[in-house]
């Protein structure tokens, strides 16, 4: 009788640890990737010598410890940005690819992360919104991607900033 109890005993504790672990990770417990969505984001811009690209993902997190539904706090965005010359001509001494990445609650600017290069760069970091003033921040609605050419070295003036369409990411 003992070792039947014991079986029971057993079974239910697999069952229940089971259930658990199901939970948490269907609701972005401790355990679980706080990855709400992810989306793939694109955005071009060329110009008459040179063109240039960035792509990657977005993923859309919450960083703050609420019940479901979880505002997104923050975007981790992963990806690359690239300058090339696609056409004979000789592109400007010293031009740069830049891509703009900005995050929105509403009309109003979170944050804004740029990532630049002179060939090809891989990155990945975080928009967030600021818990300051308050810990309960509005949350991301949503993230605009752009790239934009620029000079590196601005010499004698600066060089005019150019910039292709904005693609703006929904959550």
């Amino acid at each position: 009788m003992t070792s039947t109890l014991l079986s029971r005993i057993g079974r239910a504790a697999v069952v229940v640890f089971a259930a658990a672990a199901s939970t948490l990770t269907l609701t972005g417990g401790a355990s679980a990737d706080p990855a709400a969505a992810a989306v793939a984001f694109k955005a071009e811009h060329t110009t008459r010598c040179i063109s240039s690209y960035t792509a990657g993902q977005l993923a859309w997190r919450n960083t703050l410890p609420v019940p479901p539904p979880q505002p997104v706090t923050a975007v981790k965005v992963t990806g690359e940005v690239a300058l090339r010359n696609t056409t004979p001509c000789v592109p400007p001494a010293g031009a740069v690819a830049v891509a703009v990445f900005t995050a929105y609650t509403g009309r109003t600017v979170v944050d804004t992360e740029r990532q630049s290069t002179t060939s090809a760069t891989k990155f990945e970091f975080a928009l967030t919104v600021p818990l300051v003033p308050t810990p309960t921040p509005a949350p991301i609605d949503r993230v605009t991607v752009q790239v934009c050419h620029a000079a590196l070295t601005p010499i004698p003036e600066p060089g005019p900033l150019t910039c292709g369409d904005i693609s703006s990411y929904p959550i």
